[in-house]
């Protein structure tokens, strides 16, 4: 039987023959079936990436799910929004602003004192409070409250109630008060002396300290002249100087007319007022007017070189003052003249300035007044004791 194509069945029959190449022993040799073969082994595997269908099943499922449920997905948000917003705008939003403003300083430009009261004082502020650009805070109504901080328990001497405010960038703060009630007079006196503290308190917590100097005893108080009036005017005054009262603190404080006793130690010369006394930042010169007793001083002559000595070894007298009244509009001021009372300014005034002061205001007098006032000079040397006696 005849075969017509052998081949065909046979195993194998397909490979061909040998390359010349590789029966010559290159065994980096190609054949035409090594390209094929090379070329599947670089195919891509998709077999990792997921079928078209399934992206769209799922996404048809979704919407299928979303259709069921959608109320329970608004629910859920309107839950969560109910008890976030109410935490974010009553702790989160007031904790940001609280930090802020606790962060920033509280200067004061300036305050007074004016118009005083028996009881009762006119009280302003002027202050400034710098938030972060871009952020706005409000304040609602508060209380600046003035009190000493060092003496516990706490106690407000003054309360002023202050507007509410929307602060954005610097903003300035005003307070101004007539007819404030003093609350606790000591510390009102402390307060005024040494310098009070001061917090602003509200629902905003602006509890924040503020330090004022404060008169600080009138350090730096000085005599610039004085002159004997020879003779004396005709309501006995007699003594005419000048003074410089300086207000170490940032108040502008009215006091009214204050009368000093002028002493030497512990011994009273005279008195001198001071009127119209309106005490503002830095020095205050003042006119002084008043009588010293030339018959105390020559009856106390021996005593008194004894304790002006160190001074009249300098050419200088040195004479204390210290508070008698303080009087507005007619009304004894009593918590400035527990101030004054207690405080004692000691200050010395030249030998040469007195007498030169002294002398000009005779060369001023008539002739007549001259003698007169001689004539009384001698008559109070006549009845004094003598100095070695004294």
């Amino acid at each position: 039987m005849a075969v017509k194509d052998e081949s065909k069945y046979t195993v194998g029959a397909n490979r061909g023959l040998p390359d010349p190449a590789r029966l010559k022993g290159d065994k980096n040799a190609k054949t035409p079936f090594d390209a094929d073969v090379e070329h599947i082994e670089h195919l891509k595997d998709e077999s990792d990436e997921p079928p078209p269908g399934r992206v769209k099943r799922a996404r048809i499922i979704f919407k299928k799910h979303w259709r069921r449920f959608w109320c329970c997905y608004l629910l859920g948000v309107i839950i969560f929004l109910a008890i976030f917003l109410p935490i974010f705008f009553l702790i989160i939003i007031p904790a940001i602003a609280q930090l802020i403003v606790d962060k920033t300083s509280l200067p004061v430009h300036a305050a007074a004192i004016l118009d005083p009261k028996p009881d009762r004082v006119s009280f302003s502020l002027h202050t400034s409070l710098t938030i972060p650009a871009g952020i706005k805070v409000h304040i609602d109504p508060i209380n600046l409250t003035l009190f000493i901080r060092d003496e516990p328990p706490i106690e407000p001497y003054l309360r002023i109630p202050l507007l509410g405010y929307d602060l954005e960038g610097t903003t300035d703060i005003s307070v101004a008060r007539n007819d404030t009630k003093i609350l606790d007079k000591p510390d009102f006196i402390e307060g005024v002396n040494n310098g009070p503290s001061s917090a602003l308190d509200a629902p905003l917590t602006l509890n924040k300290d503020i330090e004022l100097a404060g008169l600080d005893k009138f350090r730096g108080y000085s005599i610039e002249s004085a002159k004997l009036l020879v003779p004396a005017e005709e309501d006995g005054t007699n003594l005419v100087g000048s003074i410089n009262l300086p207000n170490h603190s940032i108040f502008t404080i009215e006091m009214g007319n204050i009368t000093l006793d002028l002493k030497s130690e512990d011994l009273v010369l005279g008195q001198a007022t001071v009127r119209d006394v309106v005490l503002r930042p830095g020095d205050n010169p003042f006119t002084l007017r008043g009588y010293l007793d030339i018959g105390t001083v020559l009856d106390n002559i021996g005593p008194l070189l004894a304790t002006q000595r160190e001074a009249l070894q300098q050419g200088e007298l040195e004479l204390s003052a210290t508070g008698n009244s303080t009087i507005y509009n007619g009304n004894h001021i009593r918590y400035y003249e527990k101030i004054l009372n207690d405080l004692v300014l000691t200050a010395r005034v030249p030998i040469m300035t007195i007498l030169i002061g002294t002398l000009q205001g005779m060369m001023n007098s008539s002739g007549s007044d001259i003698a007169e006032a001689l004539n009384e000079v001698k008559e109070n040397l006549s009845s004094s004791p003598p100095l070695l006696g004294a």
